[in-house]
């Protein structure tokens, strides 16, 4: 009898103390508990040390209010023209309505996957290929807006969507590779042709500015030269014009005996030839007498007739 009360005796111990145990909760930081009283909502516990009544009320769950980040598994996607491209993305989310997400919702977070999914389909196949391959941003906005819609209702906020990774069959790639080295070989002749254009115009502006330099130069020569050459002219003039003032002067005092020096000149040629007989008056003769070239004339008009 003694054994069996001391059986019972700890095993009322034993239930005591598991209902007591069960009476603390222990929220952490960035969660949230959710209480209920005989399975009816009673409130949302935050984070901390908590006294819950034992058989009465119960904690049923622990809601992570963190950032979580979620892989959605890859999908085939046919674009606008009809090509088959396997997509994988990634989503970021976080709780904000907790009743909505516990109770409103069976499952929200697969509720949000098959909404992505979906949309998904509906943005590429209104794209064609190569938009498709060139714009994962623009479906990366397009998808979270239309996500940011219809996922309120589920409790969740998405945060961010990601477009981890786009693939095409490998036909449809080596058909793109080819196309992309045809693209890339026509810009390289293209911008070949245009280097040698560039550089045909280059030397035909270099050609047209040496011809310029060299008609601007020949064109200054010709001008120094007739400028060198008038200026020679001139000075020649002036010079004349100098001798001729000169003489103008020296005739003003003594014309009457230069003409005299002239006619004495003259008369020497024509004594110089032979046949040739000067016949003076005598006032003439007596008047050139009081010349000294005179004297020196008969002098050598004697010598000749003496020989």
């Amino acid at each position: 009898m003694g054994i069996f009360i001391s059986i019972l005796a700890i095993l009322v111990l034993i239930i005591v103390a598991v209902t007591l145990f069960s009476s603390f909760a222990l929220i952490h930081t960035g969660e949230v508990g959710i209480l209920e009283r005989l399975g009816v909502y009673v409130k949302t516990l935050d984070p901390g040390f908590h006294l819950v009544i034992p058989f009465i009320y119960h904690i049923t769950e622990i809601v992570n209010m963190k950032q979580i980040p979620l892989k959605v598994a890859e999908q085939e996607v046919i674009t606008k023209d009809n090509v088959v491209v396997m997509i994988s993305e990634t989503i970021k989310y976080h709780i904000t309505d907790v009743n909505a997400y516990v109770y409103k919702n069976k499952d929200s977070v697969l509720s949000m996957v098959q909404d992505t999914r979906a949309q998904l389909r509906g943005i590429i196949g209104n794209m064609d290929l190569n938009d498709v391959l060139n714009g994962t941003e623009k479906i990366n906005q397009t998808l979270f807006e239309q996500l940011s819609e219809v996922t309120a209702g589920y409790g969740l906020n998405v945060d961010r969507v990601n477009i981890d990774s786009i693939q095409v069959a490998h036909d449809i790639q080596e058909s793109m590779n080819k196309l992309l080295r045809a693209s890339r070989e026509k810009e390289a002749n293209i911008m070949e042709a245009e280097g040698l254009k560039a550089a045909a115009i280059r030397k035909a502006e270099g050609l047209k500015e040496a011809n310029i330099l060299e008609a601007e130069a020949n064109k200054q020569t010709q001008i120094l030269e007739a400028e060198g050459k008038a200026q020679s002219e001139r000075t020649i003039a002036e010079a004349v014009k100098d001798q001729i003032n000169l003489i103008n002067a020296s005739l003003v005092n003594n014309g009457e005996l230069y003409l005299q020096y002239k006619n004495i000149e003259a008369m020497e040629h024509i004594a110089d030839g032979q046949n040739n007989t000067i016949v003076l008056p005598n006032k003439s003769i007596d008047s050139l007498g009081n010349l000294p070239a005179i004297g020196a004339l008969v002098q050598k008009e004697s010598t000749k007739h003496s020989n």
